[in-house]
């Protein structure tokens, strides 16, 4: 509906998201996101009315217009509110006065004529006038972006970065805000070319086309390639062109953009393909770096020696494959160890650790997330960081600054995709040890890339692979069960254990209803702990027991609604005090406070905990698990989630005192013996498998694996005979 007022005031105005709350002449609250508000202005909104349990009735405005004045009063208020810098209400009433209802022309059409007015001078005249275009122009493109659709915050970011030639830029080739713009994809770019009538099969929306593509593979399947006949099929499906029609512009595109960089032509077996450029030098510059660290390092003394007498202290008898990986990770330049969960990683580190130490070298460790870096401290008494916090202190130094450890410890490597690696090994000097822990066998990292995977299938890098089992006892039927998940056998369900237990569930339905009863009550009290330390991983996203619907039912049980708890609503979801929330996005400028430190970057897969919502602003402010205080403003919130429940996929990296697994019927590409063993190894006290037992079998017989394109394994066989 429309509504037309004046605005008495101005209650919020944030400058950054363009989100205002307004009170018009009627006394009529209207809350929306708008360019810049002239108070004793007269508008026209366009929304619905909505009642605010704080605030009462309010009208929520999504598109709003600037009307003409239509009288000298109106005109004095938009002339005299501030809008015009160099002109406040004293000039404002000189200049009507000596111009009447013609001020507007003037000030459009000939402004130099406002230096008849007493006191302002031609010069003051002049900025008058360009300062009124400014603003007239910021309103006449904000009104013809209106007509795509896009929201006002969006079409403020446009703004913010074209200007003036934001309509003759967008006009020409809309394909260009995927490029510059966060937020605008290929669906909306097309839908703004349809309206412009911007050719349907020519080279800009082909061109569009295949960058898009190429992204969407590595944001969705991870692949940092894509080889050209998949790429040319799935052109064809996304722009709806037929084969044969699209292949000539198709070729024309791929060499052009090969030509620009913005692309690098690869061949895989024989096969040909394109990979973005940031991938390419990615992935070519982990290759160099690795084989570049492999040939020259100091070698520690006594090693053997150490290590006898390391078991002497702690009283334990190392596996010969134990043995070889701490002196591999000591004397060699890069090293990989990889095994399950209970085959002594952990062990093993504090040996390297404590080798490191009686030869005086300095050590590093770090993690993917938060929560892998806090749980390997924990684990070995070494101080560990993120590798984002690592790299965001280097932001603050000269360019040539560089880790100055003697050895880099990344644990969960398996985490990291290829840009992160490539990141953290600019960073790293030759003669530096590195040492990668993980488990090859986890599920890839979220971003594209496989890096760990590749380093291993190269079999240039040195791989130990620590298979024995050592947890034993009444708690060691996590491991147990995760191994015999992972060698294709049936986890024990006999509930036994005080660690693994199984619940019958034949349907959706009854697996949620277990699922809340579990999460709210009975689990809390067998663990002596409260609900924060229970996380649901699900394999789904959608359905009556996916991530979404159980979300919203486990946030009813354990964070209800209150008179005492703020909460906002934002798209489907209702975010409140208390909540547990996770970041899903990698925001690197995203700023952050804890105690006296400041710094900027929060990360896909950070989790936290809402501590505060302001309505007015529509701003949450969430302190994440290691303590770090962010804010987010209304326009960020889609990077925020409700993570009572989480995908397996988001838990990488993470370890929980308990986890709930849901085993639904689902696709078969879905349910399969990989995400199954991840999500079983993320609980560190107790797994509760839900679901009917068929279901867990089939996902234990299913190895399906998806594929992924990359190219780090073939640029280690390419450069390892290089001279370094």
């Amino acid at each position: 509906m429309k509504i037309q007022g004046v605005v008495s005031s101005i209650l919020f105005a944030n400058e950054e998201s363009g989100y205002h709350v307004l009170r018009l002449d009627n006394n009529l609250h209207a809350v929306g996101i708008a360019p810049a508000v002239t108070v004793g202005a007269e508008y026209e909104l366009v929304g619905e009315f909505q009642n605010n349990a704080k605030h009462g009735k309010q009208f929520a405005f999504k598109e709003i217009k600037l009307l003409p004045p239509d009288n000298e009063a109106k005109l004095l208020a938009f002339l005299g509110g501030g809008l015009i810098t160099g002109v406040g209400p004293a000039t404002a009433r000189k200049i009507i006065k000596h111009f009447g209802m013609q001020t507007m022309e003037i000030l459009r059409n000939n402004p130099a004529e406002l230096a008849q007015v007493k006191g302002i001078s031609p010069a003051r005249a002049k900025s008058i006038g360009e300062n009124y275009l400014a603003v007239h122009e910021m309103q006449s493109v904000m009104m013809w972006l209106q007509r795509f659709e896009i929201s006002l915050n969006l079409s403020l970011k446009i703004y913010q970065q074209y200007g003036k030639d934001t309509v003759a830029t967008i006009a020409k080739n809309p394909y260009v805000l995927i490029e510059t713009i966060d937020g605008v994809g290929f669906i909306t770019a097309d839908e703004m070319a349809k309206k412009l009538g911007v050719a349907y099969n020519g080279t800009f929306r082909v061109r569009a086309g295949v960058v898009h593509i190429l992204k969407v593979s590595a944001e969705t399947d991870g692949d940092t390639y894509v080889t050209l006949p998949d790429l040319l099929k799935k052109c064809c499906r996304l722009l709806r062109i037929n084969m044969e029609a699209l292949t000539p512009t198709f070729n024309q595109i791929v060499e052009e953009l090969c030509l620009d960089r913005v692309v690098v032509p690869v061949d895989m077996d024989g096969v040909q393909g394109l990979q973005l450029v940031r991938f390419f030098n990615a992935e070519k510059a982990i290759a160099q770096k690795l084989l570049s660290l492999m040939h020259e390092n100091k070698q520690p003394t006594d090693v053997d020696d150490l290590i006898e007498h390391y078991q002497t202290l702690q009283g334990i008898t190392f596996h010969e494959t134990q043995k070889a990986a701490i002196r591999q990770a000591v004397t060699g330049g890069v090293t990989v160890i990889t095994g399950g969960p209970g085959t002594g990683k952990t062990t093993v580190i504090k040996a390297i650790l404590y080798i490191n130490q009686a030869n005086d070298y300095s050590t590093l460790m770090l993690a993917p997330t938060g929560r892998a870096a806090k749980r390997v401290e924990e684990a070995t008494g070494q101080s560990a960081m993120t590798i984002h916090r690592c790299l965001e202190k280097f932001s603050h130094e000269p360019r040539d600054s560089y880790i100055t450890q003697d050895m880099v410890i990344v644990d969960e490597v398996s985490m990291c995709d290829c840009l992160l690696m490539s990141s953290l090994l600019r960073k790293i000097l030759d003669g530096t040890k590195v040492v990668f822990i993980g488990d090859s066998d986890q599920l890839p990292s979220v971003g594209a890339g496989n890096v760990l995977a590749d380093i291993i299938e190269s079999g240039v890098v040195p791989v130990i692979r620590l298979t024995q089992v050592y947890r034993t006892g009444e708690k060691a039927t996590i491991a147990i069960n995760a191994h015999r998940i992972n060698n294709g056998e049936m986890p024990c369900l006999d509930n036994q254990s005080s660690d693994f237990f199984y619940i019958n569930a034949e349907t959706p339905e009854q697996i949620k209803t277990e699922i809340l009863g579990l999460c709210s009550s009975r689990l809390p009290q067998y663990l002596g702990s409260d609900s924060s330390k229970v996380q649901v991983l699900a394999p789904l996203r959608q359905g009556v027991a996916g991530v979404n619907n159980l979300n919203k039912n486990l946030q009813a049980m354990i964070n209800p609604p209150r008179e005492d708890k703020t909460e906002l609503i934002y798209g489907e979801t209702i975010f409140r005090v208390g909540d547990r929330v996770m970041h899903t996005v990698n925001n690197y400028k995203q700023e952050w406070i804890k105690h006296h430190e400041e710094g900027k970057g929060v990360f896909n897969g950070d989790i936290g905990k809402i501590i505060e919502i302001n309505k007015m602003t529509g701003e949450i402010t969430v302190q994440l698990e290691d303590e770090r205080v962010t804010v987010y403003p209304r326009s960020e919130l889609s990077a925020l989630t409700l993570s009572y429940a989480i995908t397996v996929h988001k838990s990488q990296g993470c370890e929980f005192d308990a986890v709930v697994i849901p085993v639904a019927t689902a696709a078969y590409m879905i349910m399969t013996r990989n995400l199954l063993y991840t999500a079983v190894t993320r609980a560190k006290r107790l797994v509760v498998l839900i679901g009917k037992q068929e279901n867990i079998q089939r996902m234990v017989n299913n190895t399906y694996t998806k594929t992924r394109n990359s190219c780090l394994n073939k640029y280690l066989q390419y450069f390892k005979d290089m001279p370094y």
